[in-house]
Order: structure tokens, then C-alpha cells, then sequence
């Protein structure tokens, strides 16, 4: 059985992917108008897809390989990290959509994301750095 939180960042680098590739398609028809969305589609691709599959699998196997499930506490801050996470994600990408068009509206969600996005990936830090330090193996 697939935790929730592990359905819920594989699910969400599937829509990333998604959004990255629409970027990109928009890029390659329309270069002269989407060139500057560069930074959008390589977040929505390297964070959204990378890092949230990365997230998915992570929370999967490394409990089994250091043979110590998550916690109920850590469980509940992995759910929380997908939306936290998720929500920072989404105000980059948009950020940099809108930056080029509407400067200090786009700048506002860059500067909104950055800590959201951050603190979802303190979040993934802590856990696996107490995950990895209960296992008495070497």
C-alpha cells in the first residue's frame, strides 16, 4: 500500500511534468513571446517534477532501507510538506509566468514562494535526517 503522502508528490510530479512541458511547447511554437518563461518551465520540470518525484520515492524507500518506518508525527509532516511544497512551487512558477508582463505582481509571488518552498524542503530535511539516524545499522 502507497502512503498518501507518497501518492500525493508522484501524482504531483506527474502534473508538473505536465505544466513544464506546455511551458516548453509554448516556448518552442512562439519563441520571440515565451522566451522569457524560461524560468517558469525549468521550475515547474526540475522542482515540480524532479523534486516532488524525488519527495515520492524518498518517503517510499528510505524507511524500508533503513528499516524504520516513518511516525505518525512524521507521516503527518510528509502530508503537510505536499501542500506546503506544492503551494511554494505554484507561486514560483506563477511568478516567473507573470514577472515578464506584470513586474511587481510576479515579483510579490516569487518573493512569497521562495519561503514557502523553502520551509517544504526543511521539512523533507528534518524527516529523513531523524530517519536516517534511528537506524542502528551501518
Amino acid at each position: 500500500m502507497i502512503a498518501r503522502y507518497v501518492r500525493g508528490f508522484l501524482r504531483s510530479s506527474l502534473i508538473w511534468i505536465a505544466i513544464g512541458v506546455a511551458i516548453g511547447i509554448g516556448m518552442a511554437w512562439w519563441p520571440a513571446d515565451h522566451l522569457a518563461y524560461r524560468p517558469a518551465h525549468a521550475h515547474a520540470n526540475v522542482f515540480g517534477f524532479l523534486g516532488m518525484f524525488l519527495f515520492g520515492v524518498g518517503y517510499h524507500v528510505l524507511p524500508r532501507f533503513v528499516g524504520a518506518p516513518l511516525s505518525h508525527r512524521q507521516a503527518t509532516w510528509a502530508m503537510r510538506q505536499v501542500w506546503i511544497q506544492n503551494a511554494g512551487l505554484g507561486l514560483l512558477v506563477s511568478g516567473w509566468l507573470l514577472r515578464p508582463w506584470r513586474g511587481s505582481l510576479g515579483q510579490w509571488l516569487l518573493v512569497a514562494g521562495a519561503p514557502v518552498s523553502a520551509l517544504g524542503i526543511a521539512i523533507f530535511v528534518a524527516i529523513v535526517w531523524r530517519l536516517t539516524g534511528t537506524s542502528g545499522s551501518v
